[in-house]
């Protein structure tokens, strides 16, 4: 694992400054360059498949209108910049994409905007976040050979990367069991309108721990914290802890699962300030593994989602259909436990 000082060096800023920003202090004042440089030098430094391959092409910035080549591909983005800082799942999945794609000798045009995208010679494209219904249909309609990495809607004309996230979440719920806990919390929220489902709550991790609790006899109404139409960000992460402890008073569960890591890390800013101890009073996991979970205090048990993997997967899969056209695939990937220092076992008390 790449060191605070190793990442402060490279991006010629303070240790301090760093450990701030991969703490997602928002006190902090910093430029949006110094703190895109931060994740993105921390993500090159810890995704080391690629660090001692030599690259057979090399582009120094995204491809304008006028300089568009034959061999383009589109990255469509959801999320503004100061959007994808917030939780960095996003900027990694970018990244391993930029890799793969530079590596299989294609120019990349960065879209944020469905509406900029008109040019005809862009050959394929990979769309980057959680899309509704109808952007889905607008995308599929713009990009010929698109692939969506990160959306659940079952629209059958394009291909499709994402990650089995309630196994992914029954993998966490069972390893925080078998530490012999409980008492386990969700806490959590849904962007009910980009999502597929008929069932009350959408999202996998939602109802997978719903699922977990009920069959186990363990459910408690007040340990479920759900909130809709929400993003999963550290500051609603902290903004649900802190309605959840007015609601629990001294009834604390022993562990909490958040939705994601970002969620966890607001989580862990509130348990802190309230001199709750992690993970002495309350274990806490989350999900997704993103880079600076191994850099908060302590140290975030999650996960892993192998978001640059999903990247690099989504280029090749365009990559695939664009050389070798077939049926449209859904790939699912899998997901690994990662032990750190926030999980409690109640079993040896330690």
């Amino acid at each position: 694992m790449a060191t605070l000082s190793d990442i402060a060096e490279k991006a010629n800023l303070s240790i301090a400054t760093v450990s701030r920003v991969l703490n997602m202090d928002n006190s902090l004042s910093i430029t949006i360059e110094n703190k895109r440089k931060i994740f993105e030098i921390a993500e090159e430094l810890n995704y080391t498949k690629y660090k001692d391959k030599k690259k057979q092409h090399k582009q120094d910035k995204p491809l304008t209108k006028a300089t568009l080549k034959s061999d383009t591909l589109a990255v469509i983005q959801r999320y503004k910049e100061s959007e994808e800082l917030e939780d960095a799942y996003y900027l990694s999945i970018r990244l391993g994409a930029e890799k793969r794609a530079t590596e299989l000798g294609y120019n990349l045009l960065m879209i944020n905007n469905i509406d900029d995208i008109e040019d005809t010679k862009i050959v394929g494209g990979i769309a980057i976040g959680n899309y509704n219904e109808k952007e889905l249909k607008a995308l599929n309609r713009k990009i010929k050979n698109l692939c969506v990495i990160g959306s659940s809607f079952p629209i059958a004309s394009f291909d499709a990367v994402n990650t089995d996230f309630t196994s992914a979440t029954l993998e966490a719920m069972e390893y925080l069991y078998q530490k012999g806990h409980r008492k386990i919390a969700f806490i959590g929220a849904e962007e009910t309108d980009d999502m597929y489902g008929y069932r009350k709550f959408r999202a996998p991790t939602t109802n997978a721990y719903y699922d977990f609790m009920k069959a186990k006899q363990l459910f408690r109404k007040d340990y479920f914290i759900v909130a809709s139409n929400m993003p999963l960000e550290v500051s609603n992460g902290e903004k649900l802890t802190l309605e959840a402890l007015k609601l629990w008073k001294d009834d604390l569960p022993t562990a909490i699962l958040a939705a994601n890591d970002a969620m966890a890390i607001g989580i862990n800013h509130v348990l802190t300030a309230e001199k709750i101890k992690i993970p002495e009073d309350i274990s806490l996991m989350g999900i997704n593994d993103i880079t600076v979970s191994r850099y908060i205090t302590p140290p975030l048990t999650t996960v892993k989602v192998y978001t640059e993997e999903a990247g690099e997967i989504g280029i090749e899969t365009v990559h695939n259909r664009i050389t070798n056209p077939s049926i449209y695939r859904r790939v699912l990937l899998t997901t690994d436990i990662i032990e750190r220092q926030s999980i409690l076992d109640v079993n040896k008390g330690n």
